[in-house]
This record gives structure tokens, C-alpha cells and sequence, in this order.
């Protein structure tokens, strides 16, 4: 514009047409520099428009390319459709550390650095017996979780949720979370921590390799019991009607002999074979059928049952000072347990072990029980624990009939019903206390109410 401005002055021309051209110069110049600004500000919205979208999860929008020699515009396209696939294989991998979490069977938290819960899996709800909208942002000493947070990566412990009892393998895992207000430097140390039911693996473990022996050793045993039981039964008859004849003194005397024997063994291979089916029940012990009923009701039945063991029926307060003997008191007659289970089941648990209290001359017996969470002890004023390392160990007993299944059946009763069964010498008191434990009898029976709804 300057130099044809220039160009124009030198002329000859008269004023008024030079100053003419040089206002049309001046305007065709504001005008390409008005339409370079509009078109530079389509672009910087345009991106800003793209850059907000991408910002939003948006990776639908692109810039429009002035031409093939456009390469910003190239490189802005390409980088969004770098972020989309990313954003797209983020999805993906949150997909399936959400279906892995939702289907394994450890229990999972995750707890920030104050100890608040920031995430429970399924299985982690169901230990605490909770919806996940009661529990996230609860401090871990609210939950019950406050040792198991604090205690060592890859203890074991003997916990009571309130959903579950048992043996737990505890981990621990250190991740930093990085706010809004903090940088990836000053990212804040949250924890994860794994809780694995070890007790219900090692036990199912254990049950099948039990269950495996007990059908080979039931087939084995019975296949050889019948026909010696038979031959037996047909020996004994034969006998029988040779004394019908007339033999002499030394055949009558071994004819005798021989009646007794085989009726030893004919004796000895019914209570033989009676032994087996008695054991053949640990193969096959039913699935527990469930539905909510009221434990002290059936708590309450069994003085009644069982008068020989002249059973104390007890409540324990929940305020009892800790360190101290907890406070007893009668089982109130219009106190209601609701517990989601089998009844036949739990009635059978209890009359196992009571009856385990009596014959170790253990009478009168007291059935303590303590609520939220369930615990259930029988004390009795036995001679105490002989053999505490085979307790549960099928075929073994110190008792002279024993039959040594009564207390193995006893703990898979109580596992089956999310619960666990412990064995101890009562301390400075004479005899044994079994203590069964369990969850939270309340929202068990809850669950229960609303699945079988």
C-alpha cells in the first residue's frame, strides 16, 4: 500500500484523484487484514472448541485442513485420533479390572491416606454385610478394619466380620492418587488391601481328599463284607443242622468252636460294615437349605432335648469392659435371633456339641450367646482337651464308642453357613469351650429375606 501510494504522489495528476487511490488503498488493505484476522480466528476457536471437546471426552470433533500443505492441522487430527484409541484402551482395561474385581472371590479395599474406604468389591461388601452406599467414605476404625489395615503384609488372622468368620490371609499395597490440587510429585499414598479366605480353601481342599478315600474305602470295605457276611450266615446254618445229628463228645466240642467263630465274624462284619456307612456320611452331607428363622427359638428347645446336659441358657452383654469377665444373664424368654440358615442344620451343630460336653462328663453344660456378631459358646466342666491337634480329624476319638466324625461334621456345618467352629481349654476353669462364629445374624437374615423375595 505504501509504495503505491508512493507511486501515485509522483504523478501529475491532480490532488483529489491521488488522495482517491490512496483511500482505496487504504481500504483494500483493511479489508484483507480484516478477513486474515477473521479466518485466523475461526481457527483458534475452532481448536479451542476441539481442545474443550477433548478436555470433555469428546474425540468426535476435526479441524478442517485449509489444503494438503495444512500440516498443523494434519498433526492436530492425528494427535486426536491418538487420544481417542487411548481413551478407548483405558475403557477397556477399566473394563476388565472391573469384571476381574467383580468376580473374584477376595475381598477387596481401598482405603486413602486419612483411612477412609474408597472402594469395595462384591466380596468385600458381603464381608461387611453392607450395600457399598453405607460403607465408601467410612473410616476404617467404623468398619472393623482398623487392625487388618495396620497389621503386617501377608499375616494370617483369625477374624469376625460382620458377614463372615474364618481364617483371613491379609495384603497390603501402597498406589498414589494424584488430585486436582497436587501434582504427580505430591500424589497422596492410598492403600489396597487383599483379604483371601484361606479357611474355606484349605477345608473344601481337605473335605474332597476325605470324601475321595471315604467312596474308595466304603467300596472296597462293603465289597468285601458282603460275601464273608453271606458265607458266614450260610456256615452258621450248615452247622446248625448237623446238630440235629448225632456226632460225638469231640465233634460237639469242635463243632462248638466253630459255631462261635463264624458267628464272630459274621458279628464283626455287620458292626464293620455299619462303621463305613456311618463314615459315608461325610461324602455326603447335604447342601444346606436356607431361610430366616429365629435362633432362640431353637436355642430354647434344647434343655428339653437333651436333659441330661442340664443346659444354662445365657446372654452376654455387648458393654462388657474389655479385659474383663463379660457380664451373663439369663437368655431373656422374648428375645428373638433372626438368622438365615438351615434349622435342621444348626439344631443338629448344637446337639453335636452339647452332646460332645456330656460325654466328657462335662454336664451341667451353659450355652452362652453374644450378638452382632453372632457368637455362640458351649461351656461344659469336662476333663478337657486330650488331643487338641485331631480334633478334626475324621476317624479319629479319645471316646471309647467315639466314632470321630461328631466334630468334623460340626465345623462344616458351621462353614457352610458362613460361620467357624474353634475348640479351647476354658482357661483357669475346668473343661472345653466350643466357640461358633459367626456374621451379623441381622443383615445375613436380611440378604436372605430379600433373595428368597
Amino acid at each position: 500500500m505504501l509504495a503505491a501510494s508512493c507511486w501515485v504522489w509522483q504523478q501529475t495528476w491532480l490532488i483529489y484523484p491521488k488522495l482517491l487511490l490512496c483511500l482505496l488503498f487504504g481500504l483494500a488493505w483493511l479489508g484483507a487484514a480484516r478477513a486474515i484476522y477473521k479466518r485466523a480466528e475461526f481457527h483458534l476457536q475452532t481448536i479451542g472448541n476441539l481442545v474443550e471437546g477433548i478436555a470433555g471426552g469428546d474425540y468426535s470433533h476435526r479441524l478442517r485442513r485449509a489444503g494438503p500443505d495444512d500440516l498443523l492441522g494434519l498433526q492436530i487430527n492425528q494427535l486426536v485420533d491418538g487420544l481417542h484409541r487411548q481413551r478407548l484402551q483405558a475403557k477397556e482395561a477399566m473394563s476388565l479390572v472391573d469384571s476381574v474385581m467383580q468376580g473374584i472371590d477376595v475381598a477387596i479395599f481401598a482405603f486413602d491416606a486419612q483411612g477412609h474406604l474408597q472402594l469395595a468389591n462384591p466380596c468385600a461388601l458381603s464381608l461387611l454385610g453392607q450395600p457399598s452406599s453405607a460403607v465408601i467414605g467410612r473410616l476404617a476404625a467404623d468398619l472393623g478394619l482398623a487392625e487388618l489395615l495396620n497389621a503386617d503384609t501377608g499375616q494370617l488372622s483369625q477374624h469376625v466380620f460382620p458377614g463372615a468368620a474364618g481364617l483371613w490371609q491379609l495384603r497390603r499395597q501402597h498406589y498414589a492418587v494424584e488430585s486436582a490440587a497436587e501434582s504427580a510429585v505430591e500424589g497422596r499414598e492410598h492403600t489396597l488391601l487383599f483379604v483371601t479366605d484361606l479357611k474355606q480353601v484349605l477345608r473344601g481342599e481337605e473335605m474332597q481328599a476325605w470324601r475321595r478315600l471315604l467312596r474308595v474305602l466304603s467300596h472296597e470295605v462293603n465289597n468285601s463284607l458282603v460275601p464273608i457276611s453271606s458265607l458266614s450266615d450260610t456256615l452258621r446254618k450248615s452247622l446248625a443242622s448237623m446238630h440235629s445229628k448225632q456226632v460225638d463228645a469231640n465233634n460237639e466240642e469242635e463243632l462248638a468252636d466253630l459255631d462261635e467263630g463264624l458267628s464272630l465274624i459274621h458279628e464283626r462284619a455287620i458292626h464293620l460294615a455299619e462303621f463305613v456307612r456311618r463314615y459315608a456320611q461325610l461324602a455326603r452331607l447335604p447342601e444346606p437349605h436356607k431361610r430366616v428363622f429365629d435362633l432362640a427359638g431353637l436355642l430354647r428347645r434344647l434343655p428339653t432335648m437333651l436333659p441330661q446336659a442340664r443346659l444354662q441358657l445365657s446372654l452376654e452383654a455387648k458393654d462388657s469392659p474389655a479385659g474383663e469377665a463379660p457380664h451373663v444373664a439369663a437368655l431373656p424368654p422374648e428375645l428373638e435371633i433372626p438368622f438365615f440358615g438351615d434349622p435342621v442344620q444348626i439344631e443338629q451343630l448344637l446337639i453335636n456339641l452339647l452332646k460332645n460336653g456330656i460325654e466328657a462328663d462335662g454336664a451341667p453344660l451353659e450355652l452362652r450367646s453374644q450378638l452382632q456378631p453372632l457368637r455362640l459358646t458351649v461351656l461344659d466342666q469336662g476333663i478337657g482337651l486330650a488331643n487338641p491337634d485331631n480334633l478334626f480329624v475324621p476317624f479319629y476319638s479319645t471316646k471309647p464308642d467315639g466314632g470321630g466324625i461328631g466334630l468334623l461334621l460340626s465345623r462344616q456345618i458351621a462353614e457352610a453357613h458362613q460361620g467357624s467352629l474353634i475348640l479351647q481349654a476354658r482357661g483357669t476353669a475346668r473343661g472345653c469351650a466350643a466357640i461358633l462364629s459367626f456374621g451379623n445374624t441381622h443383615q445375613a437374615a436380611l440378604a436372605g429375606q430379600q433373595t428368597s423375595d
